[in-house]
């Protein structure tokens, strides 16, 4: 065959121009050749073998490549992404897909407001012909327990993303990378291992504070699970700012030392005084700075929006004590090598950096600014 369509609307994905050559004997149907392409970009192949007897399940053993694809959940997620993976397994019980996802530049976008979601429509079939009928029983085979309906597929995957996972949204902007297995059922994965933080920072009412720790993995479900710690020290205390959940409605937890309520944490940390010493407009925009925390209201920033129109993957405005101001945009040139150009508005603040990943937790960097110096190291790293 050839020319075919096939489209998974719970998940969004959509395969086009399938073709497929397949020869069937012995009760086996031999995929000799498929080939397809994505819907959102890549193309994919695949091979193997499907048992075609139903009281087996219609046993597979199927080996599929996907080259330069892109995903995207309608939600959260958008991954660039190539891998080789296996189905084995009955496929109306519990197949199991195996196999290794290399994620490219990836973005998890933590929204303002969520999307509705399509929902699974429960097809029944009334006055159905006998055929008909008898395809539907084999296609969902009593369980032990006299249910019907298997038990979903199962994972194995190895994900590996040496950087370039971007969490972007709500003050947010960070960046991580690592490797994670995700095993059990697809329905509620369960991940060994997390993406770990590389730079990061959060933003609230003009006040930047940097990421010093964070994680995201999976807990029970596909949809990442944020795990992001930023500290600083402000005239009265010293704040803590915890983004944990899902990435679909993360919640933001403020504490400090000496301990405070959370709306005089979050006062101290944007003016610098107490709830009580604040004018309206002050407190009207702490009440802004918390709706936008909590996914009430708000849009996308003019950061975010000039990022994207220039086509770089960082884009930031910072001040110093002085009063002075740089800004400064970073870009991925592949995936090992990483610059930053920034510039102020004092004389001989311009500079260049670059980084480059060498393997193994040793990194190279290099530095040049607008008064003709330069300078260089050799980083090394490694995670206990």
């Amino acid at each position: 065959t050839s020319g075919a369509r096939l489209v998974d609307a719970r998940s969004g994905l959509a395969v086009n121009d399938l073709a497929a050559d397949v020869s069937i004997a012995g009760g086996v149907a031999r995929i000799n050749r498929l080939t397809g392409t994505l819907s959102t970009r890549g193309s994919l192949s695949a091979s193997g073998t499907v048992g075609i007897n139903p009281a087996q399940g219609f046993p597979a053993d199927l080996s599929i490549k996907l080259v330069d694809g892109r995903y995207t959940d309608g939600r959260v997620v958008t991954a660039n992404l190539g891998g080789d993976l296996t189905i084995k397994g009955p496929l109306t019980s519990a197949p199991v897909i195996a196999g290794t996802v290399n994620l490219a530049k990836t973005v998890i976008t933590v929204p303002d407001k969520l999307p509705g979601s399509l929902a699974a429509l429960d097809v029944k079939h009334k006055n159905a012909p006998g055929a008909v009928k008898a395809q539907d029983k084999a296609l969902r085979p009593p369980t032990t327990s006299g249910k019907g309906g298997g038990s979903g597929l199962a994972l194995d995957v190895t994900v590996n993303a040496p950087n370039q996972i971007f969490i972007q949204g709500r003050g947010v902007d960070a960046e991580l990378g690592g490797s994670l297995k995700l095993t059990g059922p697809a329905s509620s994965p369960q991940a060994v291992g997390t993406f770990t933080l590389q730079r990061g920072r959060l933003s609230i009412l003009g006040k930047r504070l940097t990421f010093t720790e964070g994680t995201v993995g999976f807990s029970g479900s596909l949809v990442p699970y944020l795990n992001l710690t930023a500290t600083t020290t402000t005239t009265g205390a010293t704040v803590t700012i915890v983004v944990s959940g899902e990435a679909t409605n993360p919640k933001f937890t403020f504490s400090s030392v000496p301990a405070l309520p959370e709306d005089e944490v979050l006062a101290q940390l944007i003016f610098g005084r107490s709830m009580s010493n604040l004018s309206p407009l002050q407190i009207a925009q702490l009440a802004e700075a918390a709706g936008q925390l909590a996914g009430v209201g708000g849009s996308t920033s003019l950061l975010e929006n000039l990022r994207s129109a220039i086509g770089v993957d960082d884009l930031d405005v910072t001040t110093d004590d002085q009063g002075g101001t740089a800004v400064s945009a970073g870009k991925y040139l592949n995936d090992r090598t990483y610059v930053t150009i920034q510039k102020g508005d004092k004389p001989g603040s311009g500079k260049a950096t670059i980084d480059l990943n060498v393997g193994r937790g040793v990194k190279l960097r290099g530095e040049a600014n607008d008064a003709g110096e330069a300078k260089g190291g050799i980083f090394y790293e490694k995670e206990y």
